[in-house]
């Protein structure tokens, strides 16, 4: 990351998915730990080790989904980051975007 200003990932490894999507069984009791675990691949990383990053909701799906795009920066360059982070929301407002709710 020294010789890097910013990481782009995504955010999951496929997009949102419905509730239920991660229960375990009886049988598999493991199972919804090790599904979730491919679904996101690449946060946990700068979760366990405190390196910067942030997951912008930056798309959406065809249904109405939000899609994040994760931001990585250097140790100690939480400027970057957020500097990067806010350019993108003035470019691109998020904040009043709400996915559908289906009951």
């Amino acid at each position: 990351m020294e010789r890097l200003d910013v990481l782009v990932t995504p955010t999951l490894a496929e997009l949102p998915v419905t509730l239920g999507s991660f229960d375990s069984t009886d049988e598999e009791p493991l199972l919804g730990l090790l599904r979730a675990a491919s679904f996101t691949p690449f946060t946990p990383l700068f979760n366990v080790t405190g390196q910067p990053a942030a997951s912008l909701p930056l798309w959406m799906s065809a249904t109405g989904l939000p899609v994040g795009v994760q931001l990585a920066t250097r140790f100690g360059d939480e400027e970057t980051l957020f500097a990067l982070a806010a350019q993108l929301e003035t470019a691109d407002p998020w904040a009043a975007r709400r996915p559908v709710v289906r009951g």
